[in-house]
């Protein structure tokens, strides 16, 4: 987000962080795989006039596997990015000053953002929600 709009992150950047475990389905579905039992969807979204940046994803069925979690914790660290999930979460953060992009609606639907700088602290803020 960029003062309360979608704003992008480069397409190429959310791919290196899932290297070398994404398959690209095709330019919106993208699959993780770490291993037989642990593999989930990414269903992206492109800015419209431009491609190349991506304004969001989710990720469908998440697996456990902690090399996923560090990679989202490496892309909330790309920008003013916010990661949410269903429930009593709150919204993910990797820097506090991403709260004053994020859309007013946003925030007072889902509360205020929890700072979270590596994999295992939010996968232990989303297993505490």
């Amino acid at each position: 987000f960029e003062n309360g709009v979608f704003a992008g992150i480069p397409r190429q950047q959310v791919r290196n962080a899932f290297h070398p475990f994404l398959i690209e389905n095709d330019p919106c579905h993208w699959r993780l795989d770490y291993g037989e039992t642990s593999t989930c969807d990414l269903f992206l979204t492109s800015d419209d006039a431009d491609e190349d940046l991506v304004t969001g994803f989710t990720v469908d069925r998440p697996c456990s596997d902690g090399r996923l979690w560090g990679a989202l914790a490496s892309i909330l660290k790309l920008g003013n990015v916010v990661l949410y999930f269903p429930g009593d979460c709150p919204p993910l953060v990797a820097d506090r000053a991403v709260a004053q992009h994020l859309p007013a609606d946003m925030l007072d639907a889902l509360g205020q953002p929890q700072c979270v700088t590596t994999g295992r602290e939010m996968w232990n803020a989303i297993r505490a929600s």
